[in-house]
């Protein structure tokens, strides 16, 4: 029985500390090189940015002889066994990465480079295998049958299988992949954490109907949601697929009339990976009984926080360009931007970051107007 581990690449990472290394990717992990080596190139064939991929790493730096740990350091935590937390100490220490492929760069040399995030490992980190998910997997038919090329964007092809010596260092972006049940041309993956997000906002109140849109970076392009789909119940059409830089719909239906205001902090932002532009019922309300410098003032802690995260942005009719280029312009220093007489947009380094911000920024309006609505009755 050969046990042998044959790593097929290495991380190229700015995490160099482990001290300052995050625990999870989604805890402000950033974007990281893979450099797969070149004869393991072939095994990327139909790999397509976009997709959702599970790295294995060596945790090279790891303490292979311990069996229990307190979870996450915390020592205030009663130790468990080592099997029980994914701890990076254990006898074997495999790391297990949720990532986000966003391009495919080959290298001179015949190796091939990817653009993905979020990755929690340190720099020099050896890579052990890649995996996606099942529902993800192209078929075995031959990569040209089972994918068609979008709009401008081109396949990432596998130079050195097809003996091709003079590759271009050019990035590859690829936006179309196998046929998907959310239309020719949209990714799955991203899709479906559209759609997890989407409903998750409705469910909480954030959008109603028709209202608010959201989108994800996936390499040059984002995924936004379409004009008239409803964000509790995305499906078949309700998604567009746009080039940053150019506006042009590269797949999919008619974007969101907002979809100027995503596209334009994402030029701002380049560490921008979601946007999120909702109507929450309780900012809107206080919108109409204070000032904005006056929203969200408190005299708690997590007022300070949050408010020192919210920028804003005075009125514009709704799709101008006018409003994108202001929303933009206060994105630039914040995470969040309360748009006057309109709603709110928060953009995040992660799928679940630009959310919860703008969850929290409503959790806290509610807490101001209860506190206006008390001392009302005791004037009263």
């Amino acid at each position: 029985m050969d046990t042998t581990l044959r790593p097929i690449g290495v991380i190229v990472s700015s995490l160099t500390d482990l001290s300052q290394c995050p625990k999870q990717g989604d805890e402000g992990a950033p974007e990281a090189w893979v450099e797969i080596a070149a004869p393991y190139v072939p095994g990327l064939d139909t790999l397509t940015p976009g997709l959702s991929l599970t790295l294995l790493t060596w945790l090279h730096r790891a303490d292979r002889d311990v069996l229990s740990v307190h979870p996450r350091g915390d020592t205030r935590r009663p130790k468990r066994g080592v099997f029980n937390t994914r701890s990076p100490a254990r006898p074997n220490p495999v790391g297990l990465h949720e990532v986000r492929l966003l391009e495919l760069i080959p290298g001179g040399d015949g190796s091939m480079r990817l653009r993905v995030a979020p990755l929690e490992a340190l720099d020099g980190t050896p890579v052990i295998d890649i995996k996606t998910s099942y529902r993800q997997r192209q078929p075995d038919a031959a990569p040209e049958s089972a994918s068609k090329e979008v709009g401008n964007t081109i396949r990432a092809t596998n130079c050195t299988a097809n003996g091709n010596t003079n590759c271009s260092a050019s990035v590859h972006v690829i936006s179309g992949s196998a046929p998907s049940p959310w239309g020719e041309g949209i990714p799955d993956g991203h899709a479906d954490e559209l759609r997890r997000i989407c409903l998750r906002g409705w469910q909480r109140g954030l959008y109603s109907g028709f209202n608010g849109n959201a989108s994800l970076r996936i390499g040059t392009a984002c995924l936004l949601t379409c004009s008239g789909a409803a964000k509790g119940d995305l499906g078949l059409g309700d998604l567009a697929l746009v080039d940053i830089a150019t506006g042009a719909v590269l797949a999919g239906g008619k974007p969101s009339s907002e979809g100027a205001m995503h596209l334009a902090i994402y030029r701002a932002r380049p560490d921008a990976m979601a946007v999120v532009h909702t109507h929450p019922p309780r900012l809107l309300a206080l919108g109409a009984l204070v000032p904005p410098d006056d929203m969200l003032r408190l005299p708690i802690y997590e007022s300070e926080l949050l408010r020192g995260q919210l920028g804003f942005a005075p009125a514009h009719a709704p799709g101008t360009q006018e409003l994108a280029d202001a929303v933009a312009a206060a994105a630039a220093s914040r995470d969040a931007v309360w748009m006057e007489r309109h709603g709110l947009c928060c953009a995040g380094p992660s799928a679940a970051r630009a959310p919860a911000l703008a969850e929290e920024l409503e959790h806290l309006a509610g807490v101001q107007l209860a506190v206006l609505a008390a001392h009302a009755g005791v004037r009263d």
